[in-house]
C-alpha cells in the first residue's frame, strides 16, 4: 500500500477520479463502521464497498481476513434491496458531504502506498495511468483493458495485473463505451463453494458511456425450472433489479439456448445469480452463464425512449480525449471551485436534464458530463423545431412509489404507447403493472372512447404455454432446427390459454379492476385487435408469474419481448346510441317520432354480455283530436282510433358475426364457392315485438316456450311480446342490404324485406358469449317510428287511407284548429308508394263558411314556388307541381269542385300564409304527390294549416246554377253581399262544351296543366274602370282574371273561355270530365256588367260527314239553333245575328225561294230592259230636234209642231 500511495502522491486526480473516489472512499470513521457492520454479516464474497474498506486498511491481518472470507464463501444472505440501498446511501452521502469526502480522499491519496499488490479491486480505481476511461481497467504497466477482461483467466494486461490471486468477476460494476460490445462469463463454481452468490452491476454513466444498458444472454443454465407459480427454482435462480427502484423479486432458472435481451429502464441493471445446488445430468452441469453487454445512447434507443422525431441531432463528442488534453490546465481551477462551492454542477450535453424516469444519475456521468467541459465547447444551440429532439411517442408518467405503473392523459393530442417494462427486452418476473389511460379534454357534445390495439403482430410477444411446453425441446439436436420451426408458430392466445404461465395483459373497460374485462391475451406474432372502452377511462394490467424460464430461440420466436400497444381516442356524439352510459346493464333507450340508423356499440363488449335497445314511438305535440273533437265523436262516427299512435319499422341492412378468433372465415366465397350452412348463435340479434324490462333467459333460441312470461309493459299489456326475427351467423333472414350500396337512391325497402311492430315499441336484444374484441359482432339497421295519427275523422278505413273530414256539427269548440298532412311513411316514396293523394274535407253547417289558412308548406326535391295574384288574393303554383297543396270549393251540394288556389314551396320563395274563405259550405284541401322517389318522405313533403268555421254574412237564396244552350247573366244582380258567389254554368249533357264571352280587359291567365302556367298583362290594370274583377274558372283549374267593362264602354275588348277539353279533342278520356264553367264577380260594385254563354259541339272533322246547320265558323263549332238570331251576339264574328241568317225570306222552302228568286230575276231583267229602252229613245229624240232647228234657222222657216217628236 505504501508503494501505491507513493505513486498516487504524484498524480493529480481529474474530475472523474475524484467523484468515483468520493463514492467509494468514505471518511475513515464511516468506513470503519461500515466494515465492522459488514464483518458481522455472514456473506460469501466482498461487496465493492467492502473491498474498498479492506484495501484502504494498512493492517495486513485485516486484508488477509478479507481474503479469507472470500475463500470461505459463506452463504450470501444480503438481498438485492440491501445492495441497492447501500449504493443509494453512498451516492447520497457523496453529494451531501462533498467537501469532507474530497478532503478525506486527498488525505488518503497522500498516505497511500505505491504498491500494486491490491487484488480486491481493479487498478483504474486505485490510481495509475490517468488516460484509462471509466469502462477500462488500469493495468500496472499503464495499459488499459476493458473491465470485462478482468479476471477472465487471460493475461490481457501482459503483466498479470488483471488476473490477481483470488480475483472474481462478481460484486463489481461494469461500464462501457458506446459502440463497444463486451463479453462476460461466470465459471461454474466448485462443489465446496455452493451456495454460490454473484452480483453483477452494469451501469450507463451517460455521455459516451451511454444512457441505456443492453445485456444479452448467450448461454444460460441455472438450476432447474419446475413451476411458474410455486417454488419454481429450487436449485438456483437469477434476479434482475433496477437501480433506484424497489426490487420485485422475480426469478429465472432452467436452461436457454439462443440470445435473450435485457434493456434497462434506468441507468443500471443489477444481476444477482444464486446457485443452491450443483448437479449434473446427461446434458451437463446445471450452471452456465455467458453474456454480452453494451451501452446505448438515448438517441439510438428509439424504442426505450419512445422513438425520436426527425430532427437534426447533436453529435456525441469524444470527451475522454478532450479531458486528457485539458486536464493539466484545468485541474487547479477545478479543485478551487470544489473547495469553494462544495458541490459540482453536472449537465448532459445531449439535452437530457435528468433521467427519463426522474432519477438523477449525475454521479455516474461526472466524468463525461460536467459544466467545465460544456463551457469549453461551442455555444449551445437554442432549442427550436429544427434542432430539438423529443420523443416521438408518449410513454406515460410513472406513478410514484410503483415499479412500472403509468398514467396517460389526453392521448388525442399526442401519440401514446403502452410498453411493457424493459421493452423491447425481456420483461421482469413477479410483476404487475397498471397503465391507466384517461381523456380529460372532451369537446362539447361529444363522448370519448379509449382504444388500444397493435396492428403489427411482431411488436407483441408474451410467454405462452406452447413455448413453455416446447422449452424442453429447444436444445440443439443433430437433426437440425427445421422441424422445431415447423412445429411452433407464433400465435396470440386469449383468456384461459394464458393461465398456465400467468403472463398476460388484461384490458378493463374502466379505471379499476372491478370493471368488466374486455380482453385478456398473451403470446404474439399476430395483430392485437382493437379494444375500445365505453367511456373516457381504460385500464391495462400486465401481470407476470413469480418464476420463469427463457424459452425459444431467435429462429423460433420474435426478437422482441413484451408488448407495445397503440392508444387512440375516438369521439362520438353524446346523445347517440353508440355507447352504453352504464356498463351494467347495457341498455339503450330511443324514443321519439323520427328515424335513424342504429349500429352496434362502438365500444367492446365483455363476454356474456347482453345489450337491450328499447325503441318506442312518442308524440311531441298535441293533436287536433285532443283540442277540438268532442268525446262523442267516436261513438257518433262509429269508428275507432288505433290502439297506439306509432308503430316501429325495422329494416336490417347488415348483420355479421366474425368466425372464432384465429380461424378462417368459412363464409368467404373462394374458388370452390363453399358457404357456411351451420348456424352459429354465439352472437345474435333478436327482435322482440314489444317492450322488455330485463334480458330474457330462454331455453331455446326463439324463446317460444317462454313467450307467455314476457309480456309488454304499460297500457299495451294485452299484446304478447314475442320474437319476430333472429339473426345468427349462417342464417339468411329478411334483410334490405341493397341500401348499403346506395342508401339514397336504392329501391325502397318493402314490408316483405323488413319488420313492423304491432304496437308502439320494439326491443332489440344483442347477445354475445365471446368478447367482441376477438369476435366482432356488427349490425346495422334502419328504424323509423311510423306516425299513424291523422287529424280529423276518417272518410274510409284502414291505416293507409289518408282521406279525412272535419265536420262542424261534431265539434264542441269553434275556435281555429290545426290540421296537418299525413306522416305514415308507407304512403310516401321512401315507403314504397309512388303516388299519393289525400283529401281533407271540411263540412260547415247552413249559414257557415269555411276559412282555410295554410301557414307551412314544404315540397322539397322539386323546384316549385307559389305566387299570390293580388287582383283576386289567390295563390298559384309555378314550376314542378308534382307535389302540391290545392284548395277546392264545392259551391253546391252535388256540383263539381272548383279550383281556388295552389301552394308549393321548395325554396322559401312562396308567399305564406295563404288564406281562403269559401262562399259555400264545403271546402276540400288536396295534398297531392306524383312520381315520388326514395327521397320523398313526410319530412320533405308536408303541410300544416288551420281551419275555422265562420258565419256567413247573409243568407243568399238566389240560384246561381245555370243550365241551357245559352244565356246572358247580369253579374250585378242581387244583394251586394251575395254578388261574390260564383255563377256555375253547366252544359245540358256531357257531350257538349260551353263557351263564355265577357266584355272585359284581360289581366292574367293561370293554367295548372302547364309548367309555366301564367300569362300576365300587368300594364292593363290601370285601364280598368272599376276595382271589381271577373274570374272565369274551368273544372280543370284554368283561371282567367279580367276587368269587366260596361256594355256602353268605348273599348272593344272581350275575354272568352271554353270548357275543359275543348282544345284536346278527340280524346276518349273527356267522356267523364266535367265541362262546367264558374264565373265569379269579386269585389262587387254597382254597374252593368254582363256575360253570355252558349253550348258548343265540335264540327265534324271528316269531309264526307254532314256539316251542322248552325255554326260559328271562327270557333269551328256547331251551336244550338236557339242562339241563332236571338238578338245577342254569341259568335265572335256575329254570324249568328247576320241579316242573311236572320231574314224571314230565308226561312221559306227552297222551291218557293227558287221561284221567287226566278221572278225577282225576271222582274229585274224586264225593268232593266224597259229602262234601257226609255233611255235610248230619249237620246234619239234629242238628236232629230237639233237637226230641224238648224235647218229652220238657216231657212228662216216657221216653227213646226214637235209633239210628234218629243215623247
Amino acid at each position: 500500500m505504501a508503494e501505491w500511495r507513493g505513486h498516487h502522491s504524484k498524480w493529480q486526480p481529474n474530475e472523474r477520479h475524484k467523484t468515483v473516489t468520493q463514492m467509494l472512499q468514505m471518511p475513515t470513521t464511516a468506513t470503519t463502521a461500515t466494515a465492522t457492520a459488514r464483518t458481522r454479516t455472514a456473506t460469501t464474497q466482498c461487496h465493492a464497498i467492502k473491498a474498498s474498506s479492506c484495501s484502504n486498511n494498512n493492517n495486513n491481518n485485516n486484508r488477509s481476513h478479507c481474503h479469507l472470507r472470500q475463500r470461505q464463501r459463506h452463504p450470501f444472505v444480503t438481498s438485492t434491496s440491501t445492495l441497492t440501498l447501500l449504493l443509494s446511501l453512498a451516492a447520497t452521502a457523496a453529494i451531501a458531504t462533498a467537501t469532507a469526502a474530497a478532503a478525506a480522499a486527498a488525505a488518503a491519496s497522500t498516505s497511500a502506498s505505491s504498491s500494486t499488490s491490491n487484488v480486491g479491486k481493479p487498478g483504474n480505481l486505485n490510481g495509475g495511468n490517468s488516460g484509462c476511461s471509466l469502462s477500462e481497467f488500469n493495468c500496472s504497466n499503464g495499459r488499459c483493458v476493458p473491465l470485462s477482461k478482468f479476471c477472465n483467466n487471460n493475461n490481457d494486461c501482459g503483466d498479470g495485473s488483471d488476473e490477481p490471486r483470488f480475483c472474481t468477476r462478481c460484486n463489481r460494476t461494469y461500464y462501457g463505451d458506446i459502440g463497444q460490445t463486451y463479453a462476460l462469463e461466470l465459471h461454474r463454481p466448485k462443489q465446496d463453494r455452493v451456495p454460490f452468490v454473484c452480483v453483477l452491476t452494469f451501469t450507463a454513466a451517460g455521455g459516451q458511456h451511454g444512457d441505456v444498458v443492453q445485456v444479452t444472454l448467450d448461454s444460460f443454465t441455472i438450476g432447474r425450472f419446475t413451476s411458474y407459480v410455486h417454488e419454481g427454482c429450487p436449485d438456483g435462480f437469477m434476479q434482475i433489479a433496477e437501480s433506484a427502484r424497489t426490487p420485485i423479486g422475480g426469478m429465472w432458472c432452467g436452461s436457454s439456448w439462443g440470445p435473450v435481451l435485457f434493456y434497462s429502464e434506468t441507468r443500471s441493471l443489477i444481476f444477482t445469480i444464486k446457485l443452491n445446488r450443483l448437479a449434473r445430468d446427461q446434458s451437463g452441469y446445471n450452471f452456465d452463464f455467458r453474456i454480452r453487454y453494451k451501452v446505448l445512447s438515448k438517441d439510438s434507443s428509439v424504442t426505450r425512449y419512445g422513438g425520436i422525431k426527425l430532427a437534426e441531432l447533436n453529435q456525441w463528442h469524444n470527451r475522454s480525449s478532450f479531458l486528457n488534453q485539458q486536464q493539466q490546465q484545468h485541474t487547479q481551477q477545478q479543485q478551487q471551485q470544489q473547495q469553494q462551492s462544495g458541490q459540482e454542477d453536472f449537465t448532459n450535453s445531449s439535452g437530457a436534464r435528468s433521467d427519463r424516469y426522474g432519477q438523477d444519475f449525475s454521479l455516474f456521468s461526472a466524468y463525461a458530463n460536467n459544466k467545465t467541459f460544456m463551457d469549453s465547447l461551442e455555444k449551445p444551440l437554442i432549442k427550436d423545431e429544427h434542432n430539438y429532439t423529443e420523443p416521438k411517442y408518449y410513454l406515460g408518467d410513472l406513478i410514484p412509489g410503483t415499479y412500472c405503473s403509468r398514467i396517460f392523459s389526453d392521448c388525442d393530442k399526442k401519440p401514446c404507447r403502452l410498453q411493457s417494462p424493459n421493452y423491447p427486452g425481456i420483461y421482469p418476473r413477479n410483476l404487475t403493472c397498471y397503465y391507466a389511460v384517461r381523456q380529460h379534454d372532451v369537446p362539447h357534445g361529444k363522448h370519448a372512447l379509449i382504444l388500444v390495439k397493435q396492428p403489427k403482430g411482431n411488436l407483441v410477444w408474451i410467454s405462452t404455454q406452447e413455448t413453455a411446453g416446447s422449452s424442453n425441446k429447444m436444445s440443439p439436436s443433430p437433426s437440425g432446427s427445421g422441424d422445431k420451426d415447423k412445429k411452433f408458430e407464433p400465435k396470440l392466445k386469449t383468456w384461459n390459454d394464458c393461465d398456465y404461465i400467468q403472463d398476460y395483459v388484461t384490458v378493463y373497460d374502466g379505471y379499476t379492476t372491478r370493471d368488466p374485462i374486455i380482453l385478456k391475451f398473451c403470446g404474439g406474432g399476430q395483430a392485437v385487435p382493437a379494444a375500445v372502452s365505453s367511456g373516457p377511462e381504460l385500464l391495462v394490467e400486465f401481470s407476470t408469474s413469480p418464476f420463469g424460464t427463457f424459452t425459444g430461440t431467435s429462429s423460433q420466436l420474435l426478437p422482441l419481448y413484451g408488448f407495445q400497444l397503440e392508444v387512440e381516442v375516438q369521439f362520438v356524439d353524446i346523445q347517440s346510441p353508440t355507447y352504453s352510459k352504464n356498463k351494467k346493464p347495457c341498455e339503450f333507450w330511443i324514443r321519439g317520432a323520427g328515424r335513424g340508423i342504429l349500429e352496434n356499440p362502438k365500444h367492446s363488449l365483455a363476454p356474456n354480455s347482453t345489450c337491450l335497445y328499447h325503441l318506442q314511438g312518442m308524440g311531441v305535440f298535441k293533436t287536433f283530436d285532443h283540442l277540438s273533437l268532442s268525446r262523442r265523436t267516436n261513438s257518433q262516427s262509429g269508428l275507432h282510433q288505433p290502439l297506439s299512435r306509432f308503430k316501429v319499422w325495422i329494416s336490417v341492412l347488415k348483420f355479421n358475426l366474425d368466425p372464432e378468433f384465429g380461424q378462417i372465415d368459412e363464409t368467404s366465397v373462394g374458388a370452390i364457392g363453399v358457404l357456411q350452412t351451420q348456424e352459429d348463435c354465439s352472437g345474435m340479434l333478436r327482435i322482440w315485438d314489444g317492450t322488455l324490462r330485463d334480458a330474457p333467459v330462454c331455453k331455446d333460441l326463439n324463446c317460444i316456450s317462454e313467450t307467455s312470461s314476457y309480456s309488454a309493459l304499460g297500457h299495451y299489456a294485452h299484446n304478447t311480446t314475442n320474437v319476430i326475427a333472429r339473426f345468427c351467423r349462417g342464417t339468411i333472414p329478411r334483410t334490405c342490404d341493397r341500401s348499403n350500396i346506395n342508401e339514397t337512391y336504392a329501391r325502397p325497402c318493402t314490408i316483405s324485406e323488413s319488420y313492423v311492430s304491432s304496437s308502439d315499441a320494439i326491443t332489440l336484444e344483442l347477445r354475445n358469449t365471446e368478447s367482441t374484441v376477438l369476435r366482432p359482432l356488427d349490425f346495422k339497421l334502419k328504424y323509423e317510428f311510423i306516425d299513424l295519427h291523422q287529424d280529423g275523422l276518417p272518410q274510409g278505413g284502414g291505416e293507409l287511407d289518408c282521406n279525412r273530414k272535419f265536420v262542424s256539427s261534431l265539434m264542441d269548440r269553434k275556435d281555429p284548429a290545426i290540421f296537418r298532412s299525413v306522416r305514415n311513411i308507407f304512403l310516401f316514396g321512401r315507403g314504397g308508394t309512388r303516388h299519393l293523394k289525400c283529401v281533407y274535407r271540411f263540412e260547415a253547417l247552413r249559414g257557415e263558411r269555411v276559412r282555410i289558412k295554410l301557414r307551412k308548406v314544404t315540397t322539397s326535391n322539386r323546384p316549385c314556388y307559389a305566387r299570390l295574384d293580388e287582383d283576386i288574393n289567390r295563390s298559384f303554383c309555378y314550376g314542378d307541381t308534382n307535389v302540391r297543396v290545392e284548395i277546392f270549393e264545392r259551391p253546391y251540394p252535388d256540383s263539381i269542385l272548383l279550383h281556388r288556389g295552389c301552394v308549393c314551396n321548395s325554396s322559401n320563395q312562396t308567399h305564406l300564409p295563404v288564406e281562403y274563405t269559401s262562399t259555400g259550405r264545403d271546402v276540400e284541401v288536396h295534398f297531392i304527390a306524383h312520381n315520388m322517389t326514395t327521397l320523398d318522405d313526410p319530412d320533405t313533403a308536408n303541410f300544416e294549416g288551420m281551419f275555422e268555421f265562420v258565419k256567413a254574412p247573409t243568407s243568399c237564396k238566389d240560384g246561381r246554377r245555370k243550365f241551357g244552350p245559352s244565356g246572358t247573366i247580369d253579374m250585378t244582380f242581387g244583394d251586394i253581399e251575395c254578388r261574390s258567389r260564383p255563377w256555375l254554368i253547366e252544359p245540358s249533357n256531357g257531350n257538349k262544351f260551353l263557351y263564355v264571352r265577357l266584355k272585359a280587359i284581360f289581366l292574367s291567365k293561370h293554367n295548372p296543366k302547364k309548367t309555366l302556367n301564367a300569362t300576365h298583362l300587368q300594364t292593363n290594370s290601370w285601364r280598368c274602370e272599376t276595382k271589381s274583377r271577373a274570374v272565369l274558372t274551368t273544372s280543370e283549374g284554368l283561371t282567367i282574371v279580367a276587368c269587366p267593362l260596361s256594355p256602353d264602354s268605348n273599348a272593344y275588348e272581350f275575354v272568352e273561355i271554353f270548357s275543359s277539353g275543348w282544345n284536346e279533342r278527340p280524346n276518349f278520356a273527356l267522356i267523364n270530365r266535367s265541362k262546367a264553367i264558374s264565373v265569379e264577380f269579386l269585389r262587387p260594385s254597382n254597374g252593368e256588367y254582363t256575360f253570355n254563354w252558349m253550348e258548343l259541339v265540335p264540327r265534324p272533322t271528316l269531309s264526307i260527314a254532314e256539316d251542322c246547320q248552325f255554326k260559328c265558323a271562327e270557333l269551328g263549332a256547331c251551336v244550338n239553333a236557339s242562339v241563332w238570331c236571338d238578338g245577342v251576339r254569341h259568335c265572335p264574328s256575329g254570324d249568328d245575328e247576320a241579316f242573311l241568317q236572320c231574314s224571314a225570306l230565308m226561312k221559306l222552302p227552297a222551291e218557293i225561294l227558287a221561284t221567287l228568286c226566278l221572278l225577282f230575276v225576271l222582274s229585274c231583267c224586264a225593268f232593266a230592259a224597259f229602262a234601257y229602252k226609255k233611255i235610248k229613245r230619249k237620246l234619239r229624240g234629242s238628236s232629230v230636234l237639233q237637226t230641224r232647228l238648224k235647218s229652220l234657222s238657216s231657212m228662216d222657216t216657221a216653227v213646226l209642231d214637235e209633239k210628234e217628236v218629243i215623247c
